[in-house]
């Protein structure tokens, strides 16, 4: 099961205003501003990437609330998590030098690391398969305060040192900042300069990304736009989150739409790496589940069409998304100014725009199910796994990797109605996801309260499930 289930938050009215795109005449200009009043998102910035060119930009909205400042493709915003795949990449530059290797132990470059570490190794940071847990949003950053500690690596270490370990070291996925947080202290002792440099020098650079850096509370950095929240349904602005969590590699970097298009293009172009394809390749754990993450890429796919891709959602005001579909040749990135927008729903606009999925879920919902007796065997082995059971008649091994039945279930336990909403058969060779290759899904609508999700069952030659996607 490729990532948790997206949530929603439908929101009322905001004057959306301001557009810049390059030269396609279409109705997704106008399906983005409408979605963005509903949603109350106050700026938003699109990049499209086809073909290894940028083919579309857009910007829509104002960057700053207070002085209606409007948003323009040079509008910098932070885009949190989706810094990991800067860090990742550093990380793989020094190993394509030959200066790291995945087996190199965590001890190696970290002095004074816990019993509970032992074991660790660079690929299980790089992989999220560390048992390392998730700190942002926790006891020691919690969510809706301002944090100003730690101030440098040896404070943050300490509390690192201190984290109670969420699995065994390299046994299941579990999504953990400080993962990445180390990584980017490896980088700098390695390489001799700062994580800052060494990311400026290798990465943004060859890149080209002008507008790109990594953050700076004090600096005074052109078209940088404020981050919101809602409180009580009334915008405020972003958390205060101090300098050193701000800068650390795992959220660190400040950019634009266009700088991350940049990104992709020099990546595609082998302009960054010399093997860029080894940033996807994905892994299993040391007890052989998929993990599907690698490098600060998460791997998923959407209806039948694989994707490469990474969120960002900061306490400061901001949630971004961008996605790459590497066999159709498109990326699709959204940034915006406000932590409760629904970046995906935004993604699936532009991605319905440039890439020929079989079906919409949204609309296919709405029909009548063609073969009601299928979708009610699928429906009762989902519920199955809402109650914490997995059937394996219905089930293939390792279907809800990386999750595993018990997140699974937590996901699903809200769920209070369940529905057909599409199915197809997979043109040419169909696709291959954890080894097996599939020629046919369904999607099911997922009722949670007033909330709608969806979720896509790939299934196998004997009619099983093998792999779980959430759709939206």
């Amino acid at each position: 099961m490729a990532s948790t289930l997206p949530m929603r938050t439908p929101l009322s009215v905001l004057l959306v205003s301001g557009l810049t795109s390059v030269g396609i005449a279409d109705d997704l200009d106008s399906k983005i501003r409408s979605l963005m009043t509903k949603q109350r998102v106050p700026a938003l910035t699109l990049a499209i990437v086809r073909h290894k060119k940028i083919v579309r930009l857009g910007a829509y909205g104002f960057a700053n609330l207070e002085w209606k400042a409007k948003a323009t493709n040079d509008t910098r915003f932070e885009i949190a998590s989706i810094s990991k795949m800067f860090c990742g990449a550093a990380v793989r530059l020094l190993i394509e030098q030959g200066k790291l290797d995945v087996e190199d132990p965590v001890s190696r470059y970290i002095p004074g690391t816990p019993a509970s570490w032992a074991g660790i190794k660079l690929r299980h940071l790089l992989t999220m398969s560390s048992g390392l847990p998730e700190d942002f949003g926790f006891d020691t950053i919690p969510y809706d305060a301002e944090v100003l500690g730690p101030r440098d690596d040896n404070e943050m270490l300490r509390q690192f040192f201190n984290l109670k370990m969420a699995a065994p070291v390299g046994q299941e996925f579990h999504y953990s900042g400080p993962n990445f947080a180390l990584l980017g202290m490896i980088v700098a002792k390695v390489s001799g300069v700062s994580y800052r440099q060494f990311v400026r020098d290798h990465l943004f650079k060859p890149a080209g990304m002008t507008q790109t850096t990594v953050i700076d509370n004090s600096a005074v950095v052109p078209q940088r736009a404020e981050g919101y929240r809602l409180q009580n349904g009334v915008p405020k602005r972003g958390w205060l989150l101090g300098q050193y969590l701000h800068s650390r590699p795992d959220v660190a970097v400040l950019t634009t739409a266009r700088d991350l298009a940049k990104w992709i293009v020099a990546l595609e172009q082998h302009r960054i790496l010399n093997h860029p394809e080894k940033l996807w390749e994905g892994a299993v754990s040391d007890s052989g589940r998929w993990l599907d993450y690698s490098y600060g890429w998460t791997l998923e796919t959407l209806l039948g069409h694989r994707r490469l891709d990474h969120s960002g959602g900061f306490r400061t005001g901001f949630h971004t998304w961008l996605c790459r579909y590497p066999d159709d040749d498109l990326t699709v990135i959204v940034l915006t100014n406000c932590d409760y927008s629904g970046v995906r729903e935004f993604e699936l606009l532009a991605t319905h725009r440039y890439l020929r999925l079989p079906y919409d879920p949204a609309i296919e919902s709405k029909k009548i199910d063609s073969e009601p007796a299928k979708t009610a065997r699928l429906v009762i082995a989902m519920k199955g796994v809402a109650a914490g059971k997995l059937d394996e008649r219905m089930f293939a091994p390792n279907a809800l990797d990386p999750v595993g039945l018990g997140e699974a279930s937590g996901f699903l336990k809200p769920v209070n109605h369940w529905s057909f909403a599409g199915r197809t058969h997979l043109p040419n060779a169909g696709i291959t996801i954890h080894g097996t290759t599939f020629k046919e899904c369904e999607t099911l609508r997922l009722q949670v309260g007033s909330q709608t999700f969806f979720l896509t069952l790939y299934l196998d030659s004997s009619g099983r499930i093998g792999y779980v996607e959430p759709t939206t």
